[in-house]
């Protein structure tokens, strides 16, 4: 167990390092989400009442799982409580997660009508699912699980993570500006470096009871197993300082290109409130087609494709065989001796990145107060369904929110795509804006399990920005000068 912990600290450590900032759902739609609104869509940095803002550092990281419970934690006690173990009860289990921290995210308008952004991200998505499993306290060895998950047969599983780097450019232009609407389009490139992937995949695993001298027995039939992770893995060494495994494991990644497209039609106020100023408006509908792209891999050494069959292959023998495993090699060599085949995968691999289109329609209701609806639509179930990808844990959610330039309350209903729902809080004070996945986390110390936590700092002019309008001076008239003052307070 030493060695196998020395071989996977770095890359926990890695790990570590990155879940700590990609979806800050209170702002979404908001004018004042300046450059973190590019993870959203690329065409909502233009319609924005500042010249520039930075964000320095926002972190973000949400999860939800079935597999496990948490007890006696909550986000404002002490981890030390904290007590975990496996959900019990027959049902079938997942767990989702995606974390990122962006770095240095800055937004500058070029002109009334063009905006460009730029900045560098570190993201990972994971997720995994189980086919329907029982689960109960009184399972102490492998026959015991077997004994009541009989029922389930066949069982299957599946899981893929992903950790990358990108640096990405921003550029987005009014295309139609006639004093009643607008229409933005924003284009965003990113180049990616593929630091860690994995996946590992069980299919049509089955087993028969057989008789036994006291209790009954159980043997393998049949199933498949393949998993295959990332080749820098395989640098880590338990001879080498952490550091020098975090130098060795970030070396030998590939790089590759991806993208994001954005539409934005807005709707200005009408008349009446002119008083709202230039960047007011009654609605603001937005599309958007997020990460597209692929991350490259080198399989690792210890990647495997079993296939079970070998006969006289019980649950009596498995666990001994497994009972003292250490490194992923020692799996391996386990792992040959009860299948028919067991198989090195060499070669490259392939994840995608979370392709999904985002529709967002941003409502104003009176005076500071908003309410914001979004659609999360996955697309590579559809059109890459036979290839490994990874997935946006959203579905829908609306978003009420009072907010102005330095102070902002905000309370996102979310529907995950598990079909939980999590009402979720936020605040902005100043250039820091702080909220959580769902509310739960804070209050209650069984739900630590399903949420999670953002935190940006977003530094902005203390000015707005006066907007040049180019429409016809009937418009001009009509319109006045339009421009979002800033909130007295």
């Amino acid at each position: 167990m030493h060695a196998l912990k020395q071989y996977l600290l770095p890359a926990l450590s890695l790990l570590v390092n990155v879940v700590l900032a990609q979806n800050y759902q209170a702002i979404h739609g908001s004018p004042y989400a300046g450059s973190l609104a590019v993870g959203n869509n690329p065409a909502s940095i233009v319609h924005v009442p500042y010249a520039w803002d930075i964000t320095p550092l926002s972190v973000q990281f949400k999860q939800t799982t079935n597999a496990v419970q948490i007890d006696k934690f909550s986000y404002l006690s002490s981890p030390a409580n904290a007590e975990v173990s496996p959900s019990k009860g027959a049902k079938k289990r997942f767990v989702f997660a995606n974390q990122d921290i962006r770095l240095l995210n800055t937004r500058i308008n070029l002109s009334s009508k063009t905006a460009i952004a730029f900045g560098a991200n570190i993201r990972n998505y994971g997720y995994a699912k189980v086919s329907g499993t029982n689960w109960q306290d009184t399972i102490i060895s492998l026959r015991d699980f077997m004994k009541i998950n009989i029922s389930n047969l066949p069982l299957s599983g599946q899981g893929t993570g992903s950790t990358w780097a990108e640096l990405f450019a921003t550029y987005a232009h009014t295309i139609i500006d006639d004093g009643d609407r607008i229409l933005n389009a924003g284009i965003t490139l990113k180049l990616n470096r593929s630091l860690a992937g994995g996946y590992a995949m069980a299919q049509s695993v089955s087993y028969a009871q057989v008789p036994g001298i006291n209790v009954p027995g159980y043997i393998l039939l049949d199933g498949n197993l393949v998993y295959g992770y990332s080749a820098n893995f395989d640098n880590i060494s338990g001879a080498n300082t952490t550091a020098a495994n975090q130098k060795s494991f970030l070396q030998n990644s590939y790089s590759s290109l991806g993208a994001d497209f954005g539409l934005e039609y807005i709707l200005l106020t009408s008349e009446d409130n002119d008083a709202a100023g230039e960047y007011a408006y009654d609605t603001k509908i937005g599309i958007s087609m997020m990460d597209v792209g692929i991350n490259k891999f080198r399989y690792g050494n210890e990647s495997r494709l079993a296939i079970a069959g070998k006969t006289g292959i019980t649950d009596t023998l498995i666990q001994r065989k497994f009972s003292t495993i250490g490194t992923l090699s020692g799996f391996n060599d386990s792992l040959a001796t009860i299948v028919n085949s067991s198989n090195r995968i060499s070669g490259d691999f392939h994840i995608y990145q979370p392709a999904r289109v985002v529709v967002n329609i941003d409502q104003h209701i009176t005076d500071n107060i908003f309410i914001n609806a979004e659609l999360t639509i996955p697309i590579l179930p559809v059109i890459a369904k036979n290839s490994m990808f990874i997935k946006d844990m959203n579905l829908l959610a609306i978003t009420p929110r009072w907010e102005l330039k330095s102070l902002g309350a905000y309370f996102p209903i979310l529907i995950n795509n598990q079909k939980q729902v999590w009402l979720g809080g936020a605040f902005k004070a100043g250039p820091i804006l702080l909220g959580t996945h769902n509310l739960a986390n804070l209050f209650s110390k069984n739900k630590s399990q399903t949420g999670g936590l953002y935190l940006a700092l977003t530094i902005r002019p203390g000015k707005k920005y006066e907007r040049q309008a180019h429409y016809p001076k009937d418009k001009e008239d009509k319109k006045g000068k339009r421009g979002l003052e800033c909130p007295k307070f």
